[in-house]
């Protein structure tokens, strides 16, 4: 249990099963995130995206996944680093994809936010700056 650990205990174990997570998602086993997210997870896109959505539990988790893939074409999440502060775990990611509809090649780099309780992940917002997302995470702490 995440409580009954030393606070950089718990930070490391968030983030290596947050590490781990997005390894599988990108091997394409999903299973690792049904271990990982609570069956009532929130997930909120980027407030500035065109038609912003909170998505809820783990069929909303999968249909915000669905959503970018069903945008671009070679749609890819890379993380390039994770970063823990308190119960929080910043994820950076490169987002690239092609447009499906314009063409357009997207290559941005952005945030998501976890909030893990107990080890297991119960809210995620995506940033479009990941310094905003640090930023939150540490006045939320």
């Amino acid at each position: 249990m995440v409580e009954s650990l030393g606070a950089d205990e718990a930070i490391r174990r968030n983030i290596d099963a947050i590490r781990d997570a997005y390894a599988q998602v990108g091997k394409g086993y999903f299973a690792r995130i049904d271990e990982l997210v609570h069956p009532d997870v929130v997930v909120r896109d980027r407030p500035e995206s065109p038609d912003p959505r909170t998505y809820r539990g783990l069929d909303g988790m999968r249909e915000a996944l669905a959503a970018s893939d069903e945008s671009f074409d070679d749609f890819r999440l890379e993380p390039e680093d994770f970063v823990g502060e308190g119960d929080y775990v910043i994820v950076v990611l490169m987002m690239r994809g092609t447009g499906r509809g314009s063409g357009i090649t997207v290559e941005e780099r952005i945030a998501h936010q976890w909030r893990l309780s107990d080890g297991v992940a119960v809210e995620m917002q995506v940033y479009s700056d990941p310094a905003d997302a640090l930023r939150d995470a540490r006045s939320a702490s």
